[in-house]
């Protein structure tokens, strides 16, 4: 299909749909073939470079650096949580494996009762474990698959202590910086040059009350969060895609990642779980922390994206995979809730996969 007639489909769905803010990239283990980009605003509001805050998507970026931590002997996958946490309670934690932290089969909530109310005060990620271990888990681990930001919270804050590197510092100097990306995880509130290079998110109705913690708030940008904090352009992702694809090797030929670490995250790791049912890995397969293409799901990938593929979506409109069998990925970020924007993700991805194939 030639350029102008897929960036024609791909402007007719975004006009449909009213998105502000969208970004594509989608190509192969070669490079990118493919480049789309709107802005309803004038051109000179934001930089040539934006940097969308991609939500969830973070959580497979730093899943991906979990497991280099891995391949290099830094901790195992069924070590305990309370391994590493002295201060969480053993009786209520010491059932959980960093494994189940990876698959959402840990038992912890997505988000906590008090979320509102930490953002409200600005809290630091270490008062979010506080309350972590004074909730508990919701169901014993390993016997259910329920999607857990917390989980990853504290599997960010475990690949902190385990190098002692903050979490920020760690994915700079071992992931983005190798690899040719400029993304960020979380932006210090005193670069306002890295600030002003970010997308401007719309806001879901529950953040739209003024509150100085909303996805835009200076606070929220600069927080770092391991589950969803995470600034990048689709140019970043796709080249973190084609790391992925090309077995840890970066577009400039540097073995970024081992590509055992690689090969594990991108199988199905749920199937393993002793005490998970059929029924529950059967229909929602997870690898460590990339999740399968769900095609009946809300949050689908797209109709046309092979069975193989693998990535994640965020809340702030944003969906990411690629195929390691068919070796090609898609990019797609908005700044538009998904609530709103999901059904043109879907759209938009079945337009790029049907170019790609």
């Amino acid at each position: 299909m030639a350029v102008t007639e897929i960036n024609t489909q791909l402007q007719a769905i975004v006009n449909e749909a009213d998105l502000t803010f969208v970004e594509i990239e989608a190509g192969g283990i070669t490079g990118r073939h493919l480049q789309f980009s709107h802005r309803a605003v004038a051109s000179s509001v934001l930089p040539a470079t934006q940097q969308f805050l991609v939500a969830s998507i973070t959580k497979s970026v730093v899943a991906t650096m979990a497991l280099q931590l891995v391949a290099e002997g830094r901790f195992g996958l069924s070590e305990r949580v309370t391994d590493w946490f002295s201060e969480l309670p053993v009786p209520k934690f010491r059932r959980i494996t960093i494994r189940h932290l990876l698959t959402h089969t840990c038992g912890l909530p997505d988000q906590l009762p008090g979320n509102a109310q930490l953002r409200a005060s600005h809290a630091h990620l270490s008062e979010f474990v506080i309350q972590v271990g004074e909730h508990g888990t919701e169901f014993t681990p390993g016997t259910d698959c329920r999607y857990s930001s917390m989980g990853f919270l504290l599997l960010g804050e475990i690949m902190s202590r385990a190098t002692g590197q903050p979490l920020p510092e760690l994915l700079q100097s071992r992931l983005f910086a190798p690899a040719g990306m400029n993304s960020r995880l979380g932006i210090p509130a005193d670069r306002t040059d890295l600030l002003q290079a970010a997308v401007p998110s719309e806001l879901p109705p529950w953040q739209t009350d003024g509150a100085d913690w909303d996805w835009n708030s200076s606070y929220w940008r600069s927080l770092g969060a391991p589950w969803g904090g995470l600034f990048a352009s689709a140019e970043d992702l796709g080249c973190f895609c084609r790391l992925m694809l090309r077995g840890g090797t970066s577009d400039d030929g540097q073995q970024v990642l081992a590509a055992a670490a690689i090969e594990s995250l991108l199988q199905e790791q749920t199937r393993g779980l002793f005490d998970l049912p059929e029924s529950v890995w059967r229909k929602r397969p997870w690898g460590y922390g990339w999740r399968f293409a769900w095609p009946e799901h809300t949050a689908s990938f797209g109709d046309l994206v092979p069975a193989t593929a693998m990535g994640h979506w965020g809340a702030t409109g944003t969906i990411f995979w690629l195929d390691p069998e068919k070796q090609i990925y898609a990019v797609i970020l908005t700044a538009t809730p998904f609530e709103q924007s999901r059904i043109a993700l879907k759209r938009l991805s079945n337009a790029v996969t049907a170019a790609l194939l």
